[in-house]
């Protein structure tokens, strides 16, 4: 199995007071081999410091001042950031390390512990070129690490969220990095570029951790879990139309004893979040929901639960997702039943396999049989329009003028009832009239969804 880390670097701000991202300036990939990793040089790095004598914040420096391979150095810091995280933390001293690709002359590390000062910490660009580092001793600190945002600046006045943090979060000016994350307040975690050996495309994983969350912990085995699909759309306030907003809700409605995962999307999203081909614009594209859930079930679940010591699976799991995601989670539950308590589907494009495709005999409204032992909650905006009309006979109705699949979630809802589920105790349908196929819709009634899932079994282990 393949994991990776990717640095994104951005740039922007408005000055040390107002630090903030802007344009996307690089980013690379490093992967790291979790299982088998084959003898290379990267390896042979992060294997030097591992047996080295000295601290590891020396042995860490010491490579970043000498080593003039890029790959070596991104293998070191990758192995740091998968196993430690960033920054490091030893016998009073910070190391903070990160890739600039076409960085400013002059590089500084700036934050709460140095009261966002230019000139308190300047960076030293490492050998390779494509590095900066900066060893800080933990008195000179201003504030507590534990609580201090940070980022890095570049002159004249560019301010770069730290990219490779293992803890991060958002306010005002964008994204910032936790020096240490605080301990009586939510915050968020990331493994970006997650490699898959069943896609080909790598995609974040996030967390969000509540309050008091200790990792491994007893308590962290009660606790209950929501995996969201899109996880792009997640967390990130600057997403379109202002994401959904998962963590501000959670955290304002007191879902105190909720691990949130989020996984990604992909360029391959269309394709991973459908269960059968279809024709969209002309193209066949579709049909690898199945790898899709191979990853959740045997990657992503695995490293979650090892990572965090939280149960993910049965009654306290819960997944969702919105218009694919939607797609995707509904057939999850047709698929593998046991897996979770519960799942939504906000706005689900449930016509999939007929939308330009002839017969509708592929859908999940034409294959769904039985009734699995999970809740379901479905929901969407639009309206019907001029009608929820079988307009091209293949058993579908389509969507018309009204949009946000209002009629195949209707539709949905008929079989899944015809199927033996209850209203209100194991079914859930929500419409929303006349709201719209966007984030700011499921973010609007994700509250309603919680409550559902809640209400129908989705439960602490």
């Amino acid at each position: 199995m393949l994991w990776a880390v990717a640095l994104v670097v951005g740039c922007g701000g408005d000055g040390p007071s107002a630090p903030n991202d802007a344009a996307v300036v690089d980013a690379r990939v490093i992967e790291r081999v979790d299982a088998q990793i084959p003898r290379d040089a990267g390896v042979d790095a992060a294997e030097a410091i591992d047996a080295s004598s000295e601290s590891r914040i020396d042995a860490l420096v010491e490579l970043l001042a000498s080593e003039t391979d890029v790959a070596r150095v991104d293998s070191a810091l990758r192995d740091v950031a998968l196993r430690d995280g960033w920054p490091v933390r030893e016998d009073g001293r910070w190391l903070f390390a990160t890739r600039w690709d076409g960085s400013p002359p002059r590089v500084s590390l700036v934050g709460d512990v140095n009261a966002w000062s230019t000139s308190a910490h300047v960076a030293t660009r490492a050998a390779s070129g494509a590095h900066w580092f900066v060893v800080i001793d933990e008195s000179t600190f201003v504030a507590s690490a534990i609580g201090a945002k940070y980022k890095w600046w570049g002159e004249p006045d560019v301010y770069r969220a730290p990219f490779e943090s293992l803890a991060y979060g958002y306010d005002d000016f964008g994204e910032h990095g936790w020096v240490r994350p605080p301990s009586d307040a939510p915050h968020l975690e990331r493994f970006v570029a997650f490699d898959s050996a069943f896609l080909d495309a790598p995609r974040a994983v996030r967390a969000w951790l509540p309050a008091g969350f200790v990792a491994r912990s007893e308590g962290a085995s009660r606790v209950r879990t929501l995996l969201l699909h899109d996880g792009n759309n997640v967390f990130d306030p600057g997403a379109l139309f202002g994401g959904w907003q998962v963590d501000a809700t959670l955290a304002r409605e007191g879902w105190s004893d909720v691990v949130a995962i989020a996984i990604d999307n992909a360029p391959d999203r269309m394709s991973a979040y459908t269960h059968v081909t279809d024709v969209i614009g002309g193209s066949t594209t579709g049909g690898r929901a199945a790898d899709y859930l191979r990853m959740i079930e045997d990657e992503v679940l695995p490293f979650v639960r090892a990572r965090y010591g939280i149960v993910a699976s049965g009654r306290s799991l819960m997944i969702a997702g919105s218009s694919l995601g939607g797609l995707v989670s509904i057939w999850i539950a047709s698929q593998r039943p046991e897996l979770a308590g519960c799942v939504a589907g906000l706005s689900s494009t449930l016509g999939w396999g007929s939308i330009g495709r002839a017969g509708g005999a592929d859908t999940l409204i034409a294959r769904w049989s039985g009734r699995p032992a999970v809740a379901i909650y479905l929901d969407s905006g639009g309206s019907a329009g001029s009608g929820c009309v079988d307009s091209d006979g293949d058993g579908i109705d389509d969507d018309g003028d009204g949009r946000d699949n209002y009629c195949e979630t209707r539709q949905m809802r008929e079989v899944l009832r015809d199927a033996g589920y209850v209203d209100g105790v194991h079914l859930h349908y929500v419409h929303a009239p006349g709201a719209a196929h966007d984030e700011a819709a499921w973010r609007a009634r994700f509250p309603a969804v919680l409550d559902a899932c809640d209400a129908s079994g989705w439960a602490a282990p």
